[in-house]
């Protein structure tokens, strides 16, 4: 093995191990999350991923640009769509020029459950990631990773 090859490996070992320990924090976070979540009576993340992404594109969304954003798996996400609009929680309305087409927004209602959300997945995101890295070193991080 070269001193190239050598140097490469290194470097790849560092970002493995970023890879590994990132993806160990989100898997704790996000499990941590999901259980305060359900003692709440609350819905799943997911549902607060649709209603954040929403909220973030007030002029609404068409049901495949919405999918394409969310940070969760949607493994149902046509009848995830219908329940939460079933609750109020988004309207679905025709699109602009196509009669089929339907563009989905949140609703007030919506946005009253993601702030309700928002106060237990916030606490949880704030330990999980201050536990897993100390704050100086955060800002780095989302900067290079953004």
């Amino acid at each position: 093995m070269s001193v190239s090859q050598g140097c490469e490996m290194d470097e790849f070992k560092t970002r493995e191990a970023a890879w590994i320990a990132l993806n160990r924090v989100r898997t704790q976070i996000f499990h941590d999350t999901e259980r305060a979540l359900a003692a709440a009576g609350l819905p799943k993340l997911n549902w607060y991923d649709v209603l954040w992404e929403l909220d973030q594109n007030p002029d609404g969304l068409r049901p495949f640009q919405l999918e394409q954003q969310l940070l969760f798996d949607q493994s149902s996400f046509s009848r995830q769509v219908a329940r939460m609009a079933e609750q109020g929680l988004l309207s679905r309305e025709s699109a602009n020029g196509d009669g089929r087409g339907k563009v989905l927004r949140i609703t007030e209602k919506g946005r009253a459950l993601r702030a309700q959300m928002w106060v237990i997945y916030r606490a949880h995101i704030d330990n999980g990631m201050s536990t897993a890295v100390a704050s100086g070193d955060l800002a780095p991080v989302g900067q290079v990773l953004d």
